[in-house]
């Protein structure tokens, strides 16, 4: 969701008199904090309160992701980035239906007829990203810098023993958002439920991945037919969809298949095994995400230098920054398709595209970039040295960082998407 005209007008003067004065000229080279924004300014309505939710009405902005609080009869939710707003509000009325299906007598009947279920695994292994790392920087600013690729992820990657098949079935099962039950058949009702929901069936909201859980067992064990009549039409299935910057497969393709076809994808990159083993069982990609960037790695067949985002990509520490993989990985493939053909890509922190010419195209799946310490110190490095570059962000970028990014030579796009507009 983009700001409206008259919206941003407000955000620029705003920010433009942040630690400067009222009235007085901003230097291309000072800071700025990033800011807190009305979430009126930021989001549609319909986003912002519904039947079962309503969202807290300031939205700070850290690590150049927006940060929305939801609160519902289910629980606070937390929604990081424009992008999973409509998911995260369209997950809410998913559990709310979920709710009024369960009470209702054709289900307590069915209940009644269900088979014990086996024990699970711990679903969601990673369920709060940002309490499992401490130390980092909020948001994804570190992945504008160099993280120490090959690091520990890898390496340990390389020491691991093989997995074989039904292994491999396994640790697919156990990625976040997902349970672990070997009935046959089962793991494909919770994703038709999750598909006539609108929702991701492998989501890291642990209430509705709960919810997904136990009424696809009832309907599965207890002969329960869920007809797509009985779901009523999420109304933010189709931002759902269009955010998750993959296709059918996480619906109609199983959990362990998804891993195998995402494996088989990054391995023809060039990435040996244990790059691709680490990036496979790095526990911050939901299986959602992890299809997403095998995707868009897809989008960029024969590129050289898709190895490196492999193992860029194996370094993420949180939830956050393997968003930002995922996505930026399909917004260089939007722009390589239909802006500029790119001749080869890079990932020395952070994903670049290059041009048979030289021309260098930074990707930014982030909602507000404002000008701090760490993003000048990254862009004045050597690897970002060209004379034609471009940037294109997927949110906006204040008026301050537009001026630091033009003087040093980057042509700057906001509002970029990772699919071509009609």
């Amino acid at each position: 969701m983009s700001l409206g005209r008259a919206a941003w007008r407000g955000v620029i003067v705003l920010v433009g008199l942040v630690g400067s004065g009222v009235g007085q000229a901003q230097a291309p080279a000072a800071y700025e904090p990033e800011p807190v924004f009305e979430a009126k300014d930021l989001a549609a309505p319909e986003l912002l309160q519904g039947p079962h939710f309503t969202v807290d009405p300031k939205v700070p902005i850290t690590g150049f992701i927006a940060r929305f609080t939801l609160h519902s009869p289910y629980g606070e939710f937390r929604a990081d980035g424009l992008r999973m707003l409509p998911i995260r509000v369209s997950e809410i009325e998913a559990i709310a239906r979920l709710d009024e299906l369960s009470h209702a007598s054709e289900f307590a009947a069915a209940m009644g007829r269900a088979a014990v279920r086996p024990a699970t695994a711990a679903v969601n292994m990673v369920t709060n990203p940002v309490q499992t790392v401490t130390g980092l920087p909020g948001g994804v600013t570190r992945l504008f810098g160099r993280i120490g690729l090959a690091g520990a992820s890898v390496a340990q990657a390389a020491t691991a023993p093989g997995q074989s098949g039904a292994e491999r079935t396994t640790e697919a099962s156990r990625r976040v958002g997902s349970a672990t039950i070997t009935a046959l058949g089962w793991e494909k009702e919770r994703r038709r439920l999750a598909e006539r929901l609108g929702v991701d069936p492998y989501t890291t909201n642990t209430v509705l991945s709960d919810r997904l859980t136990d009424v696809a067992w009832v309907a599965f064990s207890g002969r329960f037919a869920i007809s797509a009549a009985s779901m009523i039409l999420m109304p933010y299935s189709l931002p759902m969809a269009a955010t998750s910057a993959t296709n059918r497969a996480i619906y109609d393709t199983s959990a362990a298949d998804l891993v195998n076809r995402a494996t088989a994808i990054f391995a023809q990159t060039g990435a040996n095994r244990a790059q691709v083993r680490a990036l496979v069982q790095n526990p911050q990609y939901s299986l959602t995400v992890l299809t997403a960037l095998a995707t868009g790695l897809q989008r960029l067949k024969g590129l050289p230098g898709r190895d490196a985002v492999v193992v860029f990509g194996a370094e993420a520490q949180t939830e956050d920054e393997a968003n930002f993989v995922a996505n930026a990985v399909n917004l260089l493939a939007r722009h390589h398709e239909s802006v500029a053909p790119l001749a080869k890509v890079s990932a020395p922190g952070p994903i670049l595209g290059q041009t048979a010419a030289g021309a260098l195209a930074l990707p930014g799946p982030v909602d507000y970039v404002s000008w701090i310490e760490a993003l000048r110190s990254d862009l004045d490095r050597p690897e970002f040295q060209a004379s034609e570059k471009v940037a294109f962000f997927s949110g906006r970028v204040s008026p301050i960082a537009q001026q630091n990014f033009a003087s040093r030579g980057w042509k700057v796009t906001e509002n970029f998407t990772d699919t071509a507009k009609p």
